[in-house]
């Protein structure tokens, strides 16, 4: 009994000191990295002393280092390897169990190869949901930090662009723009605040132990996403319960290591459902008929495997061959997952692209088509009322009836004339015209029609001033044809001597004309 306090008291303290490491980032790798070189230095048949000695030369990480003096000093004062590790929790408990088998059975070399390999599926298994989620994290970040760069730095310069021409802007664009103008006044507080959050959340969700598994519930909730995991998970249970049989020990004390080193909530209330069934005397098929919520994760055939490993003696193995087939279903379903996960976000981006590529380009249409417009309005605002023509009055001399002659056998002899002047309005104009108003358009200086022009930009060229008509050929930008003849919006070029066509002057412009 006094041992046993003893014990107690030199190993408690270690507890207390290195309770953290747990939650250490970066630790697993540390934790892995010390069993695969126990492994080998013990199969060499080195003492675990010089074992430890020889880690601690190798190894940086403060503590680490620390663990292994405790390690040291607690082995030479007595107590085994498997008492030693359990209360540092370096490792996970079903390693331990698997070092506690190993050494008491004097084989410890071979329990912690058995282990290395262990560490190494179980960082597969990890790096393989790791590998499924990081594409689409990366993508979505890369789009998010693009488009608050573009929000931010570029949208309130067009912003500025667009109040300035009085424009009528599309819904689109004032969201996006009132955005812009956000981010440009208060973007220096408020995106360091969105990424801290984002962090934060990011952070409870998927690490922090006592939220994560709101996290978990929502990866459960994506379809393949949800298969990834229960493949990985059940490839995990398949290994860790059927090396820990396989290694010769019992039932309860395999379910219990498993659950302790869980990772994911709904499993775990799996495993130790199946741990209280097994105390109180229930085979793994009476637990699984008399929990059928357990179907959803742990599928029916798997089941039916179990139990008739159970019944046959044969369920260290059944194990082992289920971890290999889920584990094989984990390299496809990773692909296959990669491969539907790239058209979807690509249509996510697309999508934002195309958004801010709306919000701007909306604006410069509506702008085109107020130019278009403005030239006829300023025509007939700008028409000039010429005024009527100035009557003149020109004085005619008209021999009215009151001139009385007479005739007689001799000459002629006027008794009395009289001349009166009578006015005569004769108008400036023609006597066909007689408007009283004229309305004449600004004057627009005349093109000729004959010279050489150049193509600006990819377009048809027709056998007809009209864009239904046959087209002839295409041309190409920078190509240069003479032009012979124009209509409204067309010019008539050469081709070849016996050849004509029409191109719009939309995608034209002139480069001489003819002498």
């Amino acid at each position: 009994m006094k041992k046993d306090k003893k014990i107690e008291q030199k190993i408690i303290p270690l507890k207390k000191k290195n309770s953290i490491l747990s939650f250490s980032f970066g630790f697993a790798e540390e934790s892995q990295y010390f069993v695969e070189s126990l492994s080998m230095l013990l199969a060499s048949g080195m003492d675990i002393i010089e074992a430890l000695e020889a880690i601690k030369a190798e190894v940086k990480s403060t503590q680490l280092i620390n663990i292994i003096d405790e390690l040291v000093e607690n082995i030479n004062s007595g107590f085994s390897l498997w008492q030693s590790l359990e209360k540092t929790k370096l490792l996970p408990p079903h390693i331990i169990s698997l070092i506690k088998i190993g050494e008491e059975s004097g084989r410890l070399h071979q329990s912690l190869a058995v282990v290395v390999v262990q560490q190494s599926k179980s960082q597969s298994f990890k790096s393989k949901i790791r590998a499924a989620m990081m594409y689409p994290v990366f993508v979505m970040g890369v789009a998010m930090t693009v488009g608050i760069g573009i929000a931010w730095f570029i949208l309130p310069k067009l912003s500025t662009v667009f109040n300035q021409l009085n424009l009528k802007l599309p819904l689109v664009t004032r969201l996006l723009m009132s955005f812009g103008s956000f981010l440009s006044k208060y973007g220096s507080l408020v995106v360091p605040i969105f990424i801290l959050g984002i962090s934060i959340i990011f952070y409870f969700l998927f690490f922090y132990r006592k939220t994560k598994f709101i996290g978990q519930a929502i990866l459960f909730s994506i379809p393949g996403i949800k298969n990834l995991i229960r493949e990985v998970e059940l490839a995990r249970f398949g290994y860790i319960m059927g090396t820990l049989l396989e290694a010769g020990l019992p039932v309860l004390e395999a379910l219990n290591s498993l659950g302790e080193s869980g990772t994911l909530r709904a499993y775990g209330k799996i495993y130790t459902l199946l741990k209280d069934g097994v105390e109180e005397g229930k085979s793994f098929e009476e637990c699984f008929h008399s929990n059928p919520k357990i179907r959803k994760l742990i599928p029916t055939t798997i089941q039916s495997l179990i139990a008739v490993g159970e019944r046959s003696g044969r369920l260290g193995k059944i194990f082992l061959n289920i971890s290999e087939s889920y584990e094989n279903k984990t390299e496809l379903t990773t692909k296959n997952l990669s491969v539907i996960l790239e058209p979807l976000l690509l249509v996510v981006v697309w999508l934002g692209v195309v958004a801010v590529a709306m919000a701007v380009i909306l604006p410069i249409y509506s702008l085109v088509g107020g130019l278009n417009q403005n030239p006829q309005s300023t025509s007939s605002n700008k028409s000039v009322q010429i005024p009527p023509p100035k009557p003149v009055i020109v004085a005619v001399p008209v021999l009215p009836t009151s001139t009385i002659m007479m005739a007689t056998s001799s000459p002629i002899i006027a008794t009395s004339t009289i001349t009166i002047v009578t006015p005569i309005i004769i108008p400036t104009t023609t006597p066909t015209s007689t408007p009283t108003t004229s309305t004449l358009p600004i004057s627009i200086p005349k093109i000729p029609t004959s010279g050489t022009l150049e193509i600006l930009g990819f377009s048809s060229i027709y056998t007809l001033p009209n864009a239904k008509s046959e087209i002839v050929q295409q041309a190409a930008v920078g190509e240069r044809f003479k032009y012979t003849d124009t209509k409204i919006g067309w010019y008539k070029i050469v081709l070849s001597p016996d050849q004509f066509g029409w191109v719009s002057a939309q995608y034209i412009q002139i480069v001489s004309f003819a002498p």
